[in-house]
């Protein structure tokens, strides 16, 4: 037999065949695309907010691992890595919200609810409520202790994905004080979980033991007295011993502990700091200040942080704590105090646009923008003691960041704008595309001008006019009450009667708005009782339903049984110049009788998506005519009438 190099022919050929194969096989696999590496990218041509009132532009950032490798104004060049386009996009740090209440005791009145609530709703409140909104960090300033410390633990062991959390267990305070006689009136289970009543020095020293043992990250107590509204409800609540303040901050101090307080009035925020107080919450509601006042000097001296919690002043009854509370804020500002964003956000019954509204309500009060976001990130984790490793963008710091459509240093409400938010360097949002509905073009009856509706009460008229929708699809609408007119409204509508354009004028409160949708964004600009307003927001292909009630012949029209539609607040709520989502669904068929005639009706319910425990609107649509004849809200069972129709005018 023939041989090669003294090896038979047959073997040498088939080595060099093996031998073939294996530098193919090696050749295709070392030259095959790679995959981006897990946990690692790259956005690249980003503007960059850095978080302490500096920007960068055309950024490239590197993270790896959940941390920030890599700043760089040139591109980087690294293999294999997923690159996410930030072109004409904005990447800030995540904002951390350093005053909030994740239970309050109102749904939960025994531990077993409390741990229901826990793995049932926590998941769903963090993936829905608060980190689309781009909330990376958090401080509960009461919940119940139990509940409170299994979150945590089931956070930090990744069981339950939410932001970092901070918190202080339950509150010191008076016998009868806050919140043992407000949240803890729920039950008495939610009374003993939230609240710390002490009147001796021991229950001072016994009561810092036990949270230390829980391993609270710091103390809160309440120093207020006398009057309290706990919503509608008028209480008389004790303020702790000032000797009992005094020592609580200084075992808590001894132990390690920080100590941040509830507060409403000069007097008792003098003795807070004088007692060497860390923070400050809600601040002075009972009178403006001025830059030289004492108290500014006194603040400063001492270096207590400041949490303001101007969006809690909406549920006070008297309104001039929000003047107060605003005005207070930009004078501390100014003067140097160590500030962080807190909104006293429930998060058992609000969403995560709190503390964007809290961010608007800083703007308000004199701040820019950039100072706005600065209070919410820097100065976050500097009054947490993380700003090691939170609060900027830059490297070497956590990947808790937000990437933004548009720049919220040029307009603060292009923080709603968001695109990604990223917790540890993961994904953790990216919005779905807002729905879009096939609603055939709808036509009014023929002849029908306008349609007169007057509320139950007598008070208050109103009248839709459609004598231009077939030549110029404007629709107007007319409020009156008391028989004086009280706003006037003009809709530009698409076939589908969702707003193209919206012009809003209120006379009485200096309210004169115009809104215009185009590429996917609402832009609102004008005043808003004597307020400026210049706010966008992101609908992209959704309804635009600004008429409301008036919007939805062209649904009861269609053959979908639910929608989402979106409309802009004007009322004296927290919806306010917000974009509210609602869903409208169809319920039924009903025959209404209004002065001896009866209507066939569908009818329509209406709630806010995010506030479905608030409120339940109701319509009825006459089914021969399509139009609204009849509207009411609904609480429970019972149902309220609080609109019908008065008069349909045809030419």
């Amino acid at each position: 037999m023939s041989k090669v190099f003294g090896i038979p022919l047959i073997a040498f050929i088939q080595m060099v065949l093996g031998t073939a194969v294996v530098l193919f096989v090696l050749i295709k696999y070392l030259s095959r695309p790679r995959k981006p590496k897990g946990g690692e990218y790259i956005i690249s041509n980003v503007h960059v907010l850095v978080g302490d009132g500096t920007e960068k532009h055309d950024q490239h950032v590197h993270i790896q691992n959940g941390v920030i490798r890599e700043i760089s104004d040139k591109p980087l060049q690294k293999k294999s890595i997923q690159i996410i386009d930030g072109r004409g996009k904005t990447l800030m740090p995540g904002l951390i919200d350093s005053h909030i209440h994740i239970q309050g005791g109102f749904s939960c009145h025994n531990e077993e609810e409390s741990d229901a609530f826990l793995n049932e709703k926590m998941p769903q409140i963090f993936a829905e409520s608060i980190l689309p909104f781009g909330i990376t960090t958090i401080k509960d300033m009461d919940a119940p202790k139990h509940f409170i410390c299994k979150l945590r633990d089931k956070i930090r062991s990744g069981e339950i994905p939410g932001p970092e959390l901070f918190i202080v267990g339950p509150n010191f305070t008076a016998p009868d004080g806050h919140p043992a006689s407000t949240l803890g009136s729920n039950s008495k289970w939610a009374r003993e979980e939230m609240a710390i009543e002490v009147s001796t020095p021991e229950e001072i020293s016994a009561g810092i033991q036990e949270l230390k043992a829980m391993g609270i990250d710091f103390l809160k107590f309440t120093y207020q007295g006398g009057d309290y509204w706990y919503f509608d409800k008028k209480l008389t609540i004790r303020k702790m011993d000032k000797a009992l303040m005094q020592q609580l901050i200084r075992e808590g101090k001894e132990n390690g502990l920080k100590a941040t307080a509830h507060v409403f009035y000069y007097d008792d925020v003098k003795e807070l700091l004088e007692a060497g107080i860390y923070g400050i919450e809600h601040g002075i509601l009972d009178r403006d200040i001025t830059a030289d006042d004492p108290i500014v000097k006194l603040w400063k001296e001492s270096g207590a942080h400041f949490i303001p919690t101007v969006n809690a002043m909406t549920y006070e009854k008297d309104p001039a704590r929000m003047a107060h509370s605003k005005h207070n804020l930009k004078v501390l500002y100014d003067a140097g105090i160590p500030i962080a964003m807190g909104t006293d956000n429930m998060l058992e019954m609000m969403t995560g646009i709190t503390e964007h509204r809290e961010l608007a309500y800083y703007v308000e009060a004199g701040l820019t923008p950039m100072q706005a976001i600065t209070l919410a990130t820097k100065n976050g984790a500097e009054h947490l003691g993380i700003a090691d490793r939170k609060g900027l963008v830059k490297a070497g710091m956590q990947a808790d960041l937000i990437l933004l459509d548009q720049n919220p240093a040029e307009n603060i409400s292009n923080i709603s704008l968001i695109n990604k938010v990223f917790l540890n360097g993961k994904v953790v949002y990216s919005p779905t595309p807002i729905q879009s509905y096939d609603i055939p073009v709808y036509e009014y009856p023929e002849n029908l001008k306008a349609v007169e509706y007057v509320s139950t009460d007598g008070q208050e008229s109103r009248t839709v006019s459609f004598a231009r929708y077939a030549d110029e699809r404007i629709i107007t609408q007319t409020y009156s009450r008391n028989g004086e007119k009280w706003s006037e409204e003009e809709f530009l509508v698409e076939p589908n009667l969702s707003a193209v354009t919206w012009q809003y004028l209120r006379r009485s409160d200096n309210t004169n708005l115009r809104a215009e949708r185009k590429n996917g964004i609402i832009r609102i600009s004008g005043t808003f009782k004597g307020k400026p307003q210049d706010k966008n927001f992101s609908i992209a292909e959704g309804l635009w339903y600004q008429m409301m009630d008036m919007s939805i012949p062209a649904f009861v029209h269609s053959g979908l049984e639910e929608i989402l539609l979106y409309s802009i607040g004007t009322g004296d709520n927290r919806g306010a110049m917000g974009l509210g989502e609602f869903l409208a669904k169809k319920v039924g068929s009903e025959t209404v009788s209004i002065n001896g005639r009866e209507y066939h009706c569908t009818k329509v319910s209406f709630a806010l998506t995010a506030f479905t425990w608030a409120w339940t609107g109701l319509y009825w649509y006459d089914q021969a005519t399509g139009q609204l004849v009849q509207s009411g809200t609904q609480k429970g069972k019972n149902e309220t009438i609080l609109w019908q129709v008065k008069e349909f005018l045809f030419s």
